[in-house]
């Protein structure tokens, strides 16, 4: 390798950790032996660029350091949206408290973020020498770059809150070892640099519109184009608006070793503001509307029209036909083998899989009915006792199964009919098209034949029967996501219109716009066939909503509730699509509490009975058959058992400093919580 790549090397390995030279410089284009070299040439120079684009993290993939730089994990299994049971899964450590300071995903996280964002200054310092790029393809490359660091800091910041900023320094080994120990910077200072670097690459009028003549540009998927970069700034506002990073308490006495204090010491509401105008600007501009299928798929243009499962499940698909979609990663991995069933001794045409990406109880009783009510709020939701199952022929009005087609209560489309000899849990009838998305639940058919049970018991086709890890732990599978036969599926949706209507109704909630933030959570129901709420504006308080189904009447609307509410609309719209995660730290509510201290028992974000957030007892379906009798052998599954134990405390809303980082830069200071560690 050539001396100078060298010496940015080591200089990059003792601020960064990297291992070695060949760990940093592992992706360098094939041919080239010198920086001379790849930015004398132009293909070279795009390849070091779509080296940059590797490190947006993959969340698709099961396997820690598929995609994104060693980054990439099943983030939705280190929240109570799921859980994987391979003892080699990154989420494993942060749920069940074995997360510390030297853990290796902590410093994996950390150096591969670092190691994008040097990659990216050596392109940014080195581009302009490039013989064989116009000066207009250098411009919108530099812009892109430019706004891939900004993400990367970004993403750091989600993970470990302030940190040090490099600027555009590539280092050298010329560079005194006191540059390279830099200290963490201000939340505000750190996030004033990201501000600034999109909103940089964005006036510079540099950056490609991924729309030509009004229409999708499918060649520019994948970039960072002007309408990606005003998308993920927006996202940078509502993050630094939120309570984590605006006026938490718990991180206000963290300070630098001078003492200058890292986190707010009050809340702003000016960056309220910032997050309304910028969720609010990508709303106007008109170039994404909210995805609208008929039963069939097919693209229509009014709710009245449209089928809302075909619609949710069109919404949250990784394609060029998505109208919703904003930004999408691509190579992704896209994996389903988590969600496909196992379907063990079934003929070889099957798809098989892992079956194991499970849904605790806790997460499933967050859907609506198909009343837009919770579950504990609709008379007409089917209660039994779910620690003593009792069995009754299906056709017995005691039943707590039944055998008949599952219709959706707006449209009429199927959802499933249970195949010959088997029957489906009450309580699976009569839910929201979401949770329909979301859920394989026992004895559903799978999408393969229309007819085949997924069976989760102990001797079922995807149970555990005593001899595999291949199995879903709380008897239900994720399923969104899973695109059976779409042949277009091509990128990972990072950020879509749907998200960006709830972004706008936080930000308005948080500033006492109630009638606003009501509004568009509506829309986000209404798309997804679930009763509007009254609302304060006078579009939300006609009898009846754009179904022509009555209101819900919450009552009194306060600050409070109508945040509470829009964090519920959240937590379903945007189940697996890997926001969970971040959205309860920065919203505070992670250990079940709300802002004051009180433990949340109204049962808005975290189910009533469950103690603890992301955090307490998860329960799940019996797959061990414990506690069979001849009187509920054939019911016995359905007793509802707590099946995981999670830990989580208040410092996990973010991760540690690495230790390696804390023993080699004398100005680090760990986060809150973790330095007895």
């Amino acid at each position: 390798m050539n001396k100078k790549i060298l010496a940015i090397t080591f200089a990059a390995a003792a601020l960064f950790g990297f291992s070695s030279c060949e760990d940093y410089f592992d992706d360098v284009p094939d041919n080239a032996t010198s920086l001379e070299d790849v930015f004398t040439n132009r293909g070279q120079s795009l390849s070091w660029l779509t080296n940059v684009y590797h490190y947006i993290p993959d969340w698709s993939s099961r396997y820690a350091g598929t995609g994104g730089g060693d980054v990439s994990f099943y983030i939705g299994a280190a929240t109570s949206e799921g859980y994987l049971p391979w003892d080699w899964v990154p989420a494993l450590d942060i749920i069940h408290g074995t997360l510390y300071p030297s853990t290796g995903l902590v410093s994996t996280i950390w150096t591969n973020y670092y190691r994008a964002i040097q990659y990216a200054n050596i392109y940014l310092a080195n581009i302009d020498n490039n013989p064989n790029m116009d000066s207009t393809e250098k411009e919108w490359t530099k812009a892109e770059c430019r706004s891939l660091r900004a993400l990367f800091y970004f993403e750091l910041m989600k993970f470990y809150g302030p940190v040090p900023v490099v600027g555009d320094r590539v280092y050298s080994v010329d560079d005194p070892l006191t540059a390279m120990q830099l200290p963490r910077e201000t939340v505000d200072s750190c996030f004033n640099y990201i501000i600034g670097e999109l909103n940089s690459a964005l006036d510079g009028g540099h950056l490609v519109s991924q729309f030509t003549n009004g229409a999708y540009e499918a060649q520019m998927k994948g970039n960072l184009t002007k309408e990606a970069v005003e998308g993920l700034l927006a996202e940078v506002y509502l993050f630094r608006a939120s309570y984590l990073f605006n006026g938490d308490p718990y991180y206000q006495s963290l300070t630098n070793k001078d003492g200058t204090k890292l986190f707010p010491q009050q809340r702003d509401e000016q960056k309220w503001r910032d997050a309304r105008d910028a969720a609010k600007r990508i709303i106007d501009n008109g170039k994404f509307r909210l995805a609208l299928r008929d039963a069939n798929g097919k693209l229509v243009s009014s709710v009245d029209k449209s089928c809302p499962f075909r619609s949710v499940f069109a919404a949250s698909m990784g394609s060029s036909d998505n109208e919703e979609l904003i930004y999408g990663r691509t190579n992704s991995g896209n994996e389903t083998y988590c969600m496909v069933p196992r379907f063990q001794g079934l003929g070889s045409n099957y798809d098989k899989g892992g079956g194991a990406f499970s849904v605790p109880l806790e997460f499933v009783d967050l859907y609506f009915t198909n009343k837009g009510l919770d579950i504990t709020k609709d008379p007409d939701y089917f209660t039994y006792d779910t620690s003593d199952p009792k069995y009754y022929p299906v056709r017995n009005p005691l039943s707590i199964t039944q055998s008949k087609s599952c219709i959706d209560s707006l449209t009429s489309y199927q959802y499933f009919s249970p195949g010959s000899g088997h029957s489906i849990l009450k309580q699976f009838y009569g839910r929201e098209p979401r949770f329909y998305l979301a859920v394989t639940f026992q004895n559903r058919p799978w999408d393969f034949d229309k007819s085949t049970p997924v069976e989760m018991n102990y001797n079922g086709n995807s149970g555990p029967n005593g001899n595999t890890h291949d199995y879903p732990i709380f008897g239900t599978i994720v399923r969104k996501n899973y695109y059976a036969k779409e042949s277009n599926i091509d990128m990972l949706p990072l950020l879509r219109l749907g998200e960006v209507y709830l972004n706008y109704a936080e930000a308005c909630a948080e500033l006492g716009e109630l009638g606003e933030a009501m509004h568009y959570v509506n829309l986000i129901r209404q798309r997804a066939g679930v009763r509007e709420y009254v609302g304060l504006n006078a579009e939300d308080r006609t009898p009846t909503d754009a179904w022509g189904k009555p209101r819900i009447d919450l009552g009194n609307l306060t600050q409070e509730l109508v945040l509470k509410v829009v964090y519920r609309e959240r937590l379903i719209e945007l189940a697996y699509e890997n926001k969970h995660y971040f959205d309860v730290r920065r919203w505070g509510v992670g250990e079940g509490k709300w802002r004051d201290g009180s433990e949340m028992t109204d049962g808005w974000i975290y189910p009533a009975y469950h103690q603890g957030g992301e955090g307490g007892d998860f329960t799940g379906f019996n797959v061990m058959n414990t506690g069979v009798t001849d009187e509920n052998q054939n019911v016995n599954f359905y007793k509802r058992l707590t099946q995981d134990h999670r830990i989580y405390t208040k410092r996990m809303s973010l991760f540690p400093i690495p230790q390696d980082e804390v023993n080699r830069d004398p100005q680090i200071v760990q986060n809150t919580g973790w330095t007895t560690e």
